[in-house]
């Protein structure tokens, strides 16, 4: 992912499309109900726009009011595709052959943290055929789940894709079950829905949709604002929702190893009945 950027006198273009103004929700039904939510910025940049990614409010590979650095994604070497096709590989399959797009939280003065980041792999018509999910848990360790339909073709609004959980992310949820990953994709808005189900009951839903607009200094400065150091408010939210859970009764779980491997592939696609608000 290293990019050099020469300096300019003149304002970068825009990237178009490239922040997600978004609405995050968590939704527990067992066994005590509890839900919340907040609103973040996501950036929301193809690849190949990553050499112009730089500009002020925002730097690459180093600190700033904004910041995307490698070290937080993949293996933290330089060359994403090449990271991507190994883990695409780990499980036998290939990276569709379009436009790959970061969705992910971007550093705030230095400091980061992202749940969970999302590769978004599109073919040459631009219709989405995978996703790669890199989750992230507050020991310092990292699982991918790749969600695909088995057969290869392009994931509809109104798809399930169905993935074992096998990583650990909360004390409040033992490793076990089925995540349940829904992806919409529009001209302006993206909406990622992920259902936990637990012996045949959903347990846990979570939810990231927003609109689209496009990436300037001006609309980054206008983000800080709405809601400034996001990363470190997902890391207090976190624990402070933890703590509510713990006095509300919720048991804890022991963590256990992480999984010797670092992609799980999803297991089979379901189609479900699409509302109008989950476009």
């Amino acid at each position: 992912m290293a990019v050099t950027n020469a300096n300019s006198a003149t304002a970068p273009e825009p990237i178009a499309r490239g922040l997600l103004e978004a609405r995050i929700t968590h939704a527990r039904f067992s066994p005590k109900p509890y839900t919340l939510a907040h609103d973040l910025t996501y950036l929301h940049v193809p690849i190949e726009a990553l050499p112009r990614l730089k500009r002020r409010f925002l730097n690459r590979n180093g600190w700033g009011l904004f910041a995307l650095n490698d070290r937080d994604y993949g293996d933290g070497g330089a060359d994403v595709n090449d990271w991507l096709k190994s883990a695409f590989a780990e499980v036998g399959a290939r990276v569709p052959d379009g436009e790959v797009t970061l969705l992910t939280l971007p550093r705030v003065l230095g400091f980061g943290f992202n749940p969970v980041s999302f590769w978004l792999c599109h073919d040459g018509s631009g219709a989405l055929i995978a996703v790669l999910a890199e989750v992230n848990n507050t020991f310092g360790e990292r699982h991918c789940y790749l969600c695909r339909k088995l057969n290869g073709s392009a994931i509809g609004s109104d798809d399930d894709l169905v993935a074992e959980k096998v990583f650990h992310v909360s004390p409040f949820l033992p490793v076990d079950g089925e995540y349940r990953f829904r992806f919409v994709e529009r001209d302006n808005r993206v909406s990622i829905k992920i259902d936990l189900h637990r012996d045949g009951a959903r347990v846990l839903s979570a939810t990231i949709a927003g609109r689209l607009s496009d990436l300037t200094s001006a609309a980054l400065w206008r983000s800080f604002m709405r809601h400034p150091f996001p990363t470190l408010q997902v890391v207090l939210l976190i624990h402070y929702h933890a703590v509510r859970l713990y006095l509300r009764g919720h048991k804890l779980f022991a963590k256990p190893e992480a999984p010797d491997h670092l992609v799980t592939p999803s297991l089979s696609g379901r189609t479900h009945a699409i509302t109008p608000e989950q476009t």
